[in-house]
């Protein structure tokens, strides 16, 4: 390894964090946070469709806000999991 070049694929100085989701309703989904920190957790946010004609009929009630919560996934040492690209594997924690 002679050429800068070279190194690139092996060091990345990017401040961005790529996170993969397993199991819910993203599993599979692939985010980039914008910071080099990862978080304690990430809230998605849940496509909860169009509403029913059930729930139009009556008053409007309030407005809830349907979230996926996903916790980082720790390996046997305690650190955090990763795939085989780098990314990180946080798991589906509830809602």
């Amino acid at each position: 390894m002679n050429d800068v070049g070279e190194l690139l694929p092996l060091y990345r100085d990017d401040d961005r964090t790529r996170i993969r989701f397993a199991g819910g309703p993203g599993d599979g989904r692939t985010i980039t946070w914008a910071t080099g920190e990862p978080p304690f957790g990430v809230e998605l946010p849940i496509n909860q469709g169009l509403p029913t004609l059930a729930e139009l009929d009556g008053p409007p009630g309030p407005v809830v806000r349907a979230a996926a919560l996903y916790r980082p996934r720790l390996d046997g040492l305690g650190h955090p999991s990763r795939d085989d690209d780098g990314t990180l594997v946080y798991e589906y924690d509830g809602q």
